[in-house]
């Protein structure tokens, strides 16, 4: 008999900045627990999955606890690589000050010499640095040429918890099978009941294309300027 365990669940953001960055700053303390974004059908719902180990502080604030029977029939939210669009264009990207101190020293002072912005949250003042400054608000440590994050490339949870928590929601899988989303609709109470159907890996990779349209346009713009520069 498989025993199920339980889960701590991000409560859901609302109008309040200072209390989203502050439920922000709590989910980055558990980074490394991190388990993924799903959408559950019967709660209608996107859930921030944690898992720490037990004896972990987790600030029930702005978690809840849930049991891990939640998942059974949840898709969980995908990140394809080519796809990129929410990191070059209107990125939106930025990160909490507590998460810089595991950076190395060289990626911490590029972080620290970004505009950045003092918020005064229920836990205290909190200092937030924006990443989205490139061209057409690209994240500074999104690699244009090979169309990755560089900050991954040092562990993924060096990446700010909102990039972590950010999907498209275009893209799930469930039981290993690939799923689009077909489309959505929004319940009187605020839920969005969104619909996905399966899809075989060519039509999978058919809209990765699609959607990174953007990425590959904004690449050879970047590489024309880079070849400009460098002869000029």
């Amino acid at each position: 008999m498989i025993v199920l365990g339980k889960i701590y669940v991000l409560k859901e953001p609302g109008r309040d900045k200072a209390w989203n960055i502050y439920a922000l700053r709590e989910a980055a303390r558990l980074k490394r627990w991190f388990q993924g974004v799903y959408y559950s059908p019967r709660l209608k719902r996107l859930l921030a999955v944690f898992k720490p180990t037990p004896g972990t502080h987790v600030n029930m604030l702005v978690f809840e606890e849930m049991g891990e029977s939640v998942l059974r029939d949840a898709y969980r939210m995908e990140c394809p690589r080519g796809c990129n669009r929410c990191c070059v264009l209107r990125s939106g990207a930025f990160m909490i000050e507590n998460e810089l101190r595991n950076l190395p020293g060289d990626v911490r002072d590029r972080v620290t010499r970004q505009p950045s912005e003092l918020i005064k949250t229920p836990g205290g003042w909190v200092r937030v640095y924006r990443l989205d400054t490139e061209p057409m608000g690209r994240c500074i440590f999104f690699d244009v040429e090979k169309g990755t994050c560089m900050l991954e490339g040092l562990g993924k949870h060096n990446k700010p918890i909102v990039c972590l928590l950010t999907y498209c929601t275009v893209f799930a899988t469930r039981d290993g099978k690939l799923y689009l989303k077909k489309g959505y609709r929004v319940h009187r109470d605020g839920r969005a009941e969104i619909h996905y159907e399966e899809v075989d890996e060519k039509t999978w990779r058919r809209m990765v294309a699609r959607m990174g349209s953007v990425w590959t346009r904004y690449r050879k713009i970047y590489k024309q300027q880079q070849t400009e520069e460098g002869t000029a």
